[in-house]
């Protein structure tokens, strides 16, 4: 957003922003001709900007490489106009591609990462240009299609024909092709929101959390008026929908909410969820006025909170995860972190990985260390919080085509446990969140260094990928047996809190004798055909030929492939059913 010659000209970039927040693009305005102070971006901004860009060198290399025509479009002391008809020039002349090209047509604006010619006619000849964009993601996002559909009108202006096609080249290379007439009419009439909005600002806005939060530069400034305001967002757990619904029923602050007598009701808010918020609300003002922090425990409910809770044992493992999202072919996890009690002392067990080999060495050693101690510890449990571990288990075994049937084993006999699920379910706390660190209030856990949260470490991570220097992944592994020792910790407090009447998670309570009693046979089966399936994919891929190899691991790759491809979706039938009711509403 910015003007030329006493224009405003409007980006591809202004319309994802207006299209996830109007209070950032009201913000964006004001800042036009009163311009306001905004913090510097913290570390790990900075590096997902600089990611971003080393993918997006690394394409344009691998253009070069290529041998083809090449026009970089340059930036620093240019101006717009000069810029735009540098960009117009390139596609006259038909070259290959053209980088960092400037399009414009006012009120529009845009700078795409990459211009490729197609054999398809135009105002410039037999040839006309296609935009694509680098993206550090995995998957296309609705973003990212909403800017290359600013480029394609822009390309489509300016070549006297709307491109058939534009692309997305992700974080692990893949490219992602999309039917601009696919997304056209929609873009169109987003457009034409965005100029109306633009021309005619509204006098007063006010800042709703929103997922585009997480990305935009005024997150700061909203949660500082946010807490000025006693916001609803301040809530734990709540919802944009629940604080719409509040707000329409005359509640608009935590304050007020606390104050609700209980059995009140609020059309569009479930009874039980309403007194759960209203709960939250009483115990984080408490807090607010008094400082002192407040726990309860929630009454009993079958299956859940401390019902989900095993009985201690000698044999039981902590487990945490760290992983880098900007790796050159996609994310990585580099750390796997143990815990585990020998003769009343922690011990820390860690597995590194710093390429995509290691990766899947240091995910069958950490699998063989669980499966080894659970045998010699019958009924001891992998304990982990949140989904985050058992989610990348998930997707490394897929990945990496082995050890599927030890984390089948660990799903099936429900070994691992999820102690958010049970803080969540269990207890009600006065923090304005329920992660493990919100929750380190209770037990006094301590944390020293310089990592102190999970983008810390993936920044220091990428600090030592360039340095090599070992300090720095010992500060990450500080981190992380951090973590592990706070999961311990936390498992111990719950075990404080638990009530003496609720039954002890265990196999009594997932699966009946008769299914118990066929387990060995069942295991047996599994491995098996898991042995029988290893010696198949042995035979195809050892001591071949170099040439011969790729399409011999691919066909490795596809032995039991349908039970690999469907292994998703039931583990996404089992995970609803875990669910509590209010979750899946939102869900649905």
């Amino acid at each position: 957003m910015q003007f030329l010659a006493g224009r405003l000209l409007l980006s591809a970039t202004d319309l994802v922003n207006f299209l996830g927040c109007r209070h950032a693009t009201y913000l964006d305005l004001r800042d036009l001709t009163d311009p306001q102070e905004i913090p510097s971006r913290d570390a790990a901004t900075v590096l997902i900007f600089e990611k971003g860009i080393e993918h997006e060198k690394r394409h344009l290399a691998s253009l070069k490489a290529r041998r083809l025509s090449v026009v970089e479009v340059p930036a620093d002391g240019f101006d717009v106009a000069e810029r735009t008809a540098l960009t117009r020039e390139a596609m006259r002349t038909g070259v290959e591609v053209i980088y960092q090209a400037a399009l414009v047509t006012p009120p529009w604006l845009g700078y795409a990462d990459f211009l490729e010619r197609v054999a398809e006619a135009s105002n410039f000849g037999t040839w006309s240009y296609e935009a694509l964009d680098t993206k550090l993601s995995r998957a296309a996002k609705p973003e990212h299609v909403v800017q290359l559909a600013s480029y394609s009108r822009l390309i489509g202006e300016a070549q006297g024909r709307t491109p058939t096609r534009m692309h997305v080249q992700l974080g692990n290379n893949e490219r992602v092709s999309l039917r601009v007439a696919d997304f056209i009419h929609y873009h169109s009439i987003a457009q034409r929101g965005l100029e109306a909005f633009a021309n005619q600002p509204p006098q007063i806005s006010t800042a709703e959390p929103c997922s585009h939060c997480r990305i935009c530069r005024w997150s700061d400034r909203c949660e500082a008026d946010w807490e000025a305001a006693d916001h609803l967002s301040l809530v734990a757990n709540i919802t944009r929908h629940q604080i719409r619904r509040l707000w329409e029923g005359g509640i608009s602050t935590v304050r007020a909410l606390s104050s609700l007598a209980a059995g009140s009701r609020v059309p569009g808010i479930q009874p039980d969820t309403l007194d759960r918020l209203r709960h939250q609300a009483v115990l984080q003002t408490a807090k607010r006025t008094t400082g002192v922090n407040y726990v309860e425990t929630l009454p009993v409910v079958a299956g859940k909170g401390f019902a989900r809770l095993p009985r201690p044992d000698p044999g039981d493992i902590f487990f945490d995860m760290e992983g880098a999202q900007f790796v050159e072919d996609g994310s990585l996890e580099y750390l796997f972190g143990l815990i585990t009690i020998d003769e009343g002392v922690p011990r820390f067990t860690t597995y590194w990985a710093h390429d995509r080999e290691a990766e899947k060495r240091a995910f069958e050693a950490a699998m063989d260390f669980i499966a080894a101690r659970l045998e010699a510890h019958p009924d001891a449990y992998v304990y982990h919080y949140a989904n985050y571990e058992e989610t990348a288990l998930k997707r490394l075994a897929m990945v990496h085509a082995t050890r599927e049937a030890q984390l089948d084993d660990l799903l099936r006999r429900r070994k691992l446990v999820d102690v958010y699920k049970i803080v969540r379910e269990g207890v009600r706390i006065s923090e304005p969140g329920y992660s493990l660190k919100n929750v380190e209030v209770f037990f006094g856990a301590e944390r020293e260094g310089e990592v102190r949260t999970a983008l810390d470490s993936m920044v220091v991570y990428d600090q030592w990928q360039q340095t090599g220097d070992q300090t720095l992944l010992d500060q990450i592994a500080a981190y992380n047996e951090a973590d592990c020792r706070s999961l311990l910790m936390c498992r111990d407090w719950l075990l404080q809190r638990r009530p003496s009447e609720v039954p002890w998670f265990g196999a009594d309570c997932v699966a009946d004798a008769g299914v118990l009693a066929n387990e060995p046979a069942r295991a047996a089966k599994r491995k098996a055909g898991e042995e029988r399936n290893a010696a198949v994919i042995a035979r195809l891929s050892d001591g071949v030929m170099e040439a011969d190899r790729e399409w011999r691991e691919l066909a490795g790759h596809l032995v039991d492939f349908h039970k690999r491809e469907a292994k998703p979706d039931w583990w996404a039938m089992f995970h609803r059913q875990d669910m509590t009711e209010e979750e899946l509403i939102d869900v649905t």
